[in-house]
This record gives structure tokens, sequence and C-alpha cells, in this order.
């Protein structure tokens, strides 16, 4: 049976396209964020447009990056995300 791939799942996308917005709400440009995280503003344009798999640790950097601690809608949305409980 095969498999559909994460990357093209909804969940995924919405997380992703969370991400993105909280990016342009912060003020920052691919280019920045790809400078934080050593990569290429393609490679950033290619995960806000599900053509490339975020990787778990990159994913951890852009919480970093995006101030995930400071910001409780998205450190909220993240939570639920993951399905963590609160403390």
């Amino acid at each position: 049976m095969k498999r559909n791939k994460s990357i093209h799942n909804k969940r995924y996308s919405d997380l992703v396209d969370k991400l993105c917005r909280e990016r342009k709400r912060l003020g920052l440009t691919q280019k920045e964020v790809a400078t934080h995280l050593n990569m290429t503003q393609s490679e950033i344009s290619k995960v806000e447009t599900c053509e490339r798999r975020l990787d778990v640790l990159e994913f951890k950097e852009l919480l970093t990056i995006y101030r995930s601690n400071e910001n409780l809608k998205l450190k909220a949305y993240v939570i639920e995300f993951f399905e963590l409980e609160q403390t």
C-alpha cells in the first residue's frame, strides 16, 4: 500500500503556512531566516511552498528565531499541533 507523504498532509501545510505568516509578521525576509539557519533563501522558499520538508532541528531553530517563548499564540499553536499538555 502506498503511503501519503507528510509533506502533503493538511496539518503539515497548515503548520508551514503559520510559520510563513509569522516570519512576515516579524518583518523577516526569507534571506534573513536562511542566514540564521545556514540555508539559502531558495531552500526557505521551498519549505514555505511545501516543496521541501522542514527538518525537526530546522523547525526547532525557527521557533527560536520566531521567539516562540515570547509569542504566546505561536507557542499555543505548536503545543496544539503536537498535542502536548500545557504545564
